[in-house]
């Protein structure tokens, strides 16, 4: 990894040693964004999968005790950049579309949790492969603009039934349930809430916007009455749980689309390492990339072994760097240690484990808005022509039209085709990607 000339206006670059007063507080900082970015997507994932108070809080102490582990091993012998890690806003949605099939087709929460922590080490090992390989950068080249940003809009478009029902309160008291009033207002406000905050002149507002609003209508329910109690703490220290929904089994369906989600990710890994390099003024070699590329197969076997949602370099590091001009790495692997003992202690995760799902729905609707925008953005980079406009409008509208038909409609069809035909984010992904190098290639 190369110096730059000096063109930040960083405090404190990658090697240099801030003040302790500074260290501990930009360790701080790290260690609650962090928190706030990665907090709510094992809880909403642990209250879908049926998950009492005591194995959310399970659920959510592990997932911690993961993300500073691998954050440690990239700044340790992975990309060297202080990016925290997080569970990936991808497979977050894989896991939710996935118990919405898997409900349908009878599968139990458990067997579903089982299916994808076989993904994720089969995942895994394939990122493993690719980084040492060097193959990386030819796997990259299939996911064009045109396929990536087909990917967020079609993940987008799938996740927003959920989302909105959480938002809405429905199934919140009792599974029968429909839309309720208060958790309705409740949620809409915090909505607006965290847009006016995310765009506040003020830099630790629009820093902990997300945290803010979780801590704001986590308060309300508690003031009304409607959290659900923690579960039981059994001692004051214990380790992450091996395989969390028990022994792995293999599932042709789930295991594609774990590959195909992982390998759509690694735009992820090289859009995080490139902007974080330009903030931290250093400009990063094919070996960073190999090396990240690798620790984040690991990432992805450590996800499968605990269960856990698969976990990824998060670009959000860039705008905390920016905002503090702080890019040594210290206070990061300082932050990486304090999660690391956070997922020690159950008594601290179990407390985090009473977040209201209406709540945590609300501030995912925001970053989902995002992941939107994000998609559209890839749209940008390209020409819309004639070809490319046929390409996406053939790809989104039949992923989209299959999310609408009902999964009981496949059924009469073998059970890997059913899968894949019902699945409408992966259809849509392939179709893309199909019309692009195949169909309609450019010589």
């Amino acid at each position: 990894m190369e110096s730059q000339s000096k063109t930040s206006e960083n405090l404190y670059e990658l090697s240099e040693r801030p003040p302790l007063s500074v260290t501990l507080t930009a360790a701080l900082q790290w260690f609650f964004i962090t928190l706030s970015s990665s907090l709510v997507i094992p809880l909403v994932i642990g209250q879908m999968y049926g998950l009492s108070g005591a194995q959310i809080g399970q659920f959510v102490q592990q997932t911690f005790f993961f993300i500073g582990f691998v954050s440690l091993l990239q700044i340790w012998v992975g990309h060297r950049l202080p990016i925290t890690e997080g569970p990936a806003g991808m497979w977050w949605g894989i896991f939710v579309i996935l118990a919405n099939l898997g409900s349908v087709a009878g599968q139990s929460p458990k067997e579903i949790g089982q299916s994808l922590e076989m993904g994720l080490i089969i995942t895994g090992i394939m990122l493993v492969i690719l980084g040492a390989t060097g193959f990386i950068e030819k796997v990259q080249k299939l996911f064009t603009p045109l396929v990536t940003g087909g990917y967020l809009v079609l993940l987008a478009v799938s996740l927003s039934s959920s989302v909105m029902k959480g938002m809405l309160g429905v199934g919140y008291f009792s599974k029968e349930s429909g839309v309720h009033s208060g958790v309705a207002l409740i949620s809409i406000a915090l909505v607006f809430l965290c847009f006016i905050m995310i765009r506040s002149r003020y830099k630790y507002i629009r820093s902990f916007a997300i945290l803010i609003c979780m801590l704001i209508g986590w308060l309300v329910y508690s003031t009304l009455g409607w959290t659900r109690p923690p579960g039981e703490v059994h001692g004051f220290f214990s380790l992450p749980r091996l395989f969390f929904w028990g022994p792995p089994i293999f599932h042709l369906g789930t295991v594609l689309t774990s590959m195909l989600t992982g390998l759509i990710l690694l735009t992820n890994l090289i859009a995080s390492i490139a902007v974080v390099s330009q903030v931290t003024n250093v400009k990063p070699g094919n070996k960073e990339f190999r090396r990240g590329g690798m620790v984040t197969g690991v990432a992805h076997i450590l996800s499968g072994a605990g269960g856990i949602v698969g976990l990824v370099p998060l670009s959000i590091a860039a705008g905390v760097i920016q905002v503090s001009r702080i890019a040594s790495r210290l206070p990061f692997i300082i932050a990486s240690i304090l999660l690391m003992i956070f997922g020690l202690l159950p008594m601290v995760s179990s407390a985090l484990s009473g977040l209201p799902s209406p709540v945590g729905y609300a501030v995912m609707f925001v970053s989902f808005t995002q992941l939107l925008g994000f998609g559209l953005q890839d749209f940008s980079r390209v020409k819309l022509d004639e070809r490319n406009i046929l390409i996406l409008g053939f790809g989104l509208l039949a992923g989209i039209g299959l999310m609408f038909v009902p999964a009981e409609a496949f059924r009469q069809l073998p059970p890997i085709v059913s899968y894949i035909f019902g699945n409408g984010l992966v259809m849509g992904v392939l179709l893309i990607i199909f019309l692009e190098q195949v169909v309609m290639r450019k010589k």
